[in-house]
């Protein structure tokens, strides 16, 4: 089971990523004050987009486990609206 979870997980840490990517501005080369500086702010412009996404990812996460809850409840109540012949238990 964990090595399906590997996957999954590369998959949606690259997706986070190349949004955030795309959103932010290129890596500037060098040394310089400026182009440090120009990569700290890029740095933090994808650390905004990933907790974005990983906020986004957890919403999905707690709207699928309510809608199971919801099929789970539905379920529940389809089971008891069932007639079922009470047991009888023998008198020995």
């Amino acid at each position: 089971m964990k090595t399906k979870r590997l996957p999954l997980a590369i998959l949606l840490a690259a997706c986070a990523i190349v949004p955030a990517s795309a959103a932010c501005p290129a890596p500037m080369a060098g040394d310089t004050a400026a182009a440090l500086q120009a990569n700290q702010q890029r740095l933090i412009c994808m650390q905004r987009e990933l907790a974005q996404t990983a906020e986004q990812y957890q919403y999905k996460v707690e709207i699928n486990t309510i809608e199971r809850k919801i099929d789970d409840i539905q379920l529940q109540r389809r089971f008891d609206q069932l007639n079922f012949p009470k047991p009888v238990t023998p008198v020995f």
